[in-house]
């Protein structure tokens, strides 16, 4: 049995000229919040902030060694600190178990979704990867990858909810999907060579949100669920020292993944209770270069855009910021590394336009308010 032992020793520096919508103590910035306006016009969240933090360090345990049946066999568990100032910090994010072939993976656990493509995501200073362009979601699942060619894999992939999962009538939970029974389904194609990876995905899930309804006829028993997809793009070039990166994914009711999205009630029978339901429609973009070896520059840049339910909807609204039209950021970078230290800086520049949903057209977002953050973050970190 072989034992490995991998992780960082990270301390993050962060000011933000509004408040957030966020998680881990402030750390992981999505986007800015929504205007929240005094008697006098001005918005109270239009504050400056500043913290010091250090939970995002981390620790990873590979064990490796065994052979069964054919196949290289290992496991891997990781946690880092970021589980908040109010409760135990430990935050558990992988744990999986993975069989390996010559051709063909086979991995049972919690990691990654596939939707968040690992061999192309952002190289960003920043702990959210890129959100709320990128998917950030760790979930169990059960996938295979198969390498139909010397340059051409193959995955697929069935995921349900835990930690990340829809929101709906009783808020976030992971009951939708479970009571919807099947799995979040998953099929992707991946290209590569020595300088280039090419990739596409679609992406499946049904949801269930109510299991009975009430209405003035009484309580009756229900099973009417929501199935979207998602559609996904990327591409990463490698040349030297240089390295460009991108993904585009057209998604509906992707709020799992910590996205801007959700769904809406299209029918409503006022004697039973008994709803449909249609999904928001949102476009997520993003770019990333970056150049240098021990000192690197960088920029990311993402974009996603709302356009609005597939059909017209009474509401209510459930998911994460459906009140939301777009929101874009720019944000440079630059990072030095010497064998294990890391010091690194990097700005980023978000704006979120807010407004109303508009249900004469499909919940589309009108009268939108733009709101900016302005956040500067100097890292330094060992890595083991």
């Amino acid at each position: 049995m072989k034992l490995e032992i991998s992780g960082f020793v990270r301390n993050d520096f962060i000011f933000d000229t509004h408040e957030n919508v966020d998680a881990c103590d402030h750390l992981l910035e999505i986007f800015p919040k929504k205007p929240f306006y005094d008697s006098n016009g001005e918005d109270i969240y239009a504050h400056p902030s500043a913290h010091f933090l250090n939970t995002f360090t981390r620790f990873g345990t590979r064990f490796s060694g065994l052979e069964m049946i054919n196949a290289k066999v290992s496991a891997y568990v990781e946690v880092d600190f970021t589980g908040g100032s109010y409760t135990n910090s430990l935050r558990f994010r992988h744990a999986y178990t993975l069989f390996e072939w010559e051709k063909t993976k086979l991995l049972f656990g919690r990691t990654w979704h596939p939707t968040f493509i690992e061999k192309v995501y952002p190289s960003t200073l920043h702990e959210n990867t890129g959100l709320p362009f990128q998917v950030f979601n760790r979930s169990p699942q059960l996938r295979v990858t198969h390498q139909l060619s010397d340059n051409l894999d193959f995955m697929a992939a069935a995921v349900y909810q835990f930690k990340y999962a829809n929101s709906g009538p009783n808020g976030k939970s992971y009951e939708y999907q479970r009571n919807a029974v099947v799995p979040n389904l998953h099929a992707q194609l991946q290209y590569y060579n020595a300088n280039w990876v090419l990739g596409a995905a679609f992406d499946w899930k049904m949801i269930q949100p109510r299991t009975y309804t009430e209405g003035t006829a009484g309580t009756f028993k229900t099973s009417e669920k929501l199935g979207t997809y998602a559609l996904i793009a990327y591409l990463k070039y490698t040349k030297d020292k240089f390295q460009f990166k991108a993904k585009s994914m057209y998604g509906q009711n992707v709020c799992e993944s910590l996205l801007p999205s959700g769904y809406a009630v299209k029918t409503h029978d006022e004697a039973t209770g008994a709803e449909t339901y249609t999904p928001f429609n949102h476009m997520y973009n993003w770019v990333n270069l970056t150049y240098g070896s021990d000192w690197k520059v960088g920029i990311f840049a993402g974009y996603l855009k709302n356009f609005g339910t597939s059909d017209d909807a009474i509401g209510p609204l459930y998911g994460f910021s459906p009140d939301i039209d777009m929101i874009y950021r720019v944000a440079p970078q630059l990072i030095y590394t010497y064998k294990n230290f890391m010091f690194g800086w990097e700005m980023s520049l978000t704006t979120a336009a807010y407004g109303d949903n508009d249900f004469t057209d499909k919940a589309k977002v009108i009268n939108t308010d733009n709101v900016s953050n302005f956040r500067n973050m100097i890292s330094i970190a060992y890595n083991f």
